[in-house]
C-alpha cells in the first residue's frame, strides 16, 4: 500500500470530518446527513487502512 496515499486519505477524511462537526449549524439539513454518513465511512475506511498498513510493517 503506498504510503503516501494512506496519509493524503487519512488527513483528508479528518478534515471533513471536522469541516462537517465544526459547521453543522451551517450545513443545510438535507445535505448534512449524507456528508456526515460519508465522512463516517471516509474515516473508518481510513482507520481500517492505517491498521492494515501496521499489521503488514510488522510482518
Amino acid at each position: 500500500m503506498n504510503s503516501d496515499f494512506l496519509l493524503t486519505f487519512l488527513l483528508t477524511s479528518f478534515a471533513l470530518a471536522g469541516v462537517v462537526i465544526l459547521k453543522k449549524d451551517a450545513i443545510p439539513p438535507r445535505v448534512r446527513r449524507p456528508l456526515a454518513i460519508l465522512s463516517l465511512v471516509m474515516v473508518v475506511t481510513s482507520f481500517v487502512m492505517l491498521v492494515v498498513a501496521f499489521l503488514r510493517l510488522g510482518a
